[in-house]
């Protein structure tokens, strides 16, 4: 518990901060957002989670983190990256950990990151919990992606992405969505559809910017080099 966190915070951090970061589209609304609304709800799939390990933990976002032993695991490397924390999952304490971080977000100063299609997916279909944050919050929810020049692949659930060492990136940075607080049933069902869409439209943006095809999508094989 002391050694392998410490270990994984330290490779994650050197093997992000070789890639070179070439564009990030819509930066500058985002941080309008973030500044002018006190936080926000960055959302980005499990499957392009490993640069935002850096990214976001440098800007010290709150994740929900799994109160599991392997989860503990997580957490200490979270923690050595930048991140803030609370804990629970879908499967344990996950009501209480979600009304933890909505407090958070309430009081102001802290800024949300979900993995919005959970732990163990379905990959890249939006769940609910985004929605219902950002709606209980006042917080707009901020979808965020990023693609990677040369990659691997991983022949997982979500068709995980990683960067290679030295790869250039792109980062988009999504336009604010804000879910009504009196927003109806089938409206938070409606935005939850738009923002998946959106999402995915990102993901793919950010995979054929260097003229290569979309990653892991359904429908879409793999692409040669994979693992």
């Amino acid at each position: 518990m002391r050694v392998v966190p410490s270990v994984a915070a330290f490779l994650i951090r050197t093997w992000c901060r070789t890639c070179k970061v070439e564009i990030r589209i819509n930066q500058h609304a985002e941080a309008a957002a973030v500044r002018e609304c006190n936080g926000a709800v960055f959302a980005t799939w499990h499957q392009r989670m490993f640069y935002f390990f850096h990214d976001f933990g440098s800007r010290h976002v709150t994740m929900m983190i799994s109160s599991s032993r392997d989860g503990e695991y997580a957490n200490r490397v979270a923690l050595r990256l930048g991140f803030r924390s609370v804990r629970g999952s879908t499967k344990k304490d996950g009501r209480n950990a979600m009304y933890e971080l909505i407090d958070k977000l309430r009081k102001g100063g802290h800024t949300a990151g979900m993995m919005a299609d959970g732990p163990t997916g379905p990959p890249r279909i939006l769940k609910m919990g985004t929605i219902k944050i950002a709606k209980e919050t006042g917080r707009p929810i901020i979808p965020m992606m990023y693609g990677a020049k040369r990659k691997i692949v991983l022949k997982s659930w979500d068709r995980y992405l990683l960067p290679l060492p030295f790869a250039k990136i792109v980062i988009y940075h999504g336009t604010p969505i804000f879910v009504p607080v009196d927003a109806s049933e089938e409206t938070c069902e409606q935005i939850r559809k738009d923002v998946e869409r959106i999402m995915n439209e990102m993901a793919d943006f950010c995979d054929t910017f260097w003229g290569a095809n979309p990653v892991g999508k359904p429908g879409y094989d793999l692409p040669e080099f994979c693992l």
